[in-house]
């Protein structure tokens, strides 16, 4: 019981993964549930089998991507402990961007098709507020003047920072990191 049940997780990781990287490299819509199949190496009818649609399997995906966001905002290590909330949150940022580059090349890629982000408009407005209130807080901890203002601000040179790490070879995230860091230091 215990392999099976590990095989199925197993197969259900495989198909994740596998569309992540499709999605990523050729597009959401141009991916087929097919091709998804066949670069996994399961049957379509097993793909059928666990997600009944190509849409499902990107909720599937963008959830693993909130939680893995979440997870993020409350891992604190040592080195962490020594920033303030503002660097830790930045520098987190960074560090997910890095080790989740296909993910967040999809969800960078999708904001920008209407009929995609409509179908998840839930679960990204959810990750947002979540987010928000998240530097939100870390802004009011700092003393930082016009909390509500600077979030949205903060928000965006976040974006900013991870579309242009996202499309351009070389592109410098750390110093960027490091330069709006120094932003929020008092």
């Amino acid at each position: 019981m215990k392999v099976t049940q590990e095989k199925r997780e197993q197969s259900i990781n495989t198909m994740i993964d596998t569309a992540l990287a499709l999605f990523s490299e050729q597009g959401y819509d141009a991916t087929s549930i097919r091709t998804i199949a066949q670069r996994a190496g399961i049957s379509l009818g097993l793909m059928y089998n666990y997600f009944k649609s190509k849409e499902e399997l990107l909720v599937e995906i963008c959830r693993r991507g909130a939680s893995d966001v979440r997870v993020s905002f409350e891992q604190i290590t040592p080195e962490w402990e020594k920033m303030t909330a503002i660097e830790r949150h930045i520098r987190q940022t960074v560090k997910i961007l890095k080790e989740k580059k296909d993910f967040w090349k999809l969800i960078h890629g999708i904001r920008m098709q209407s009929a995609v982000v409509q179908r998840l408009s839930a679960e990204m407005k959810e990750q947002t507020a979540y987010v928000e209130t998240q530097i939100r807080q870390n802004l009011i901890e700092a003393g930082i003047p016009f909390p509500e203002l600077e979030a949205k601000l903060y928000f965006a040179s976040l974006d900013g920072l991870a579309q242009h790490y996202l499309l351009h070879e070389n592109y410098p995230i750390d110093d960027v990191a490091t330069l709006l860091i120094m932003k929020y230091k008092r």
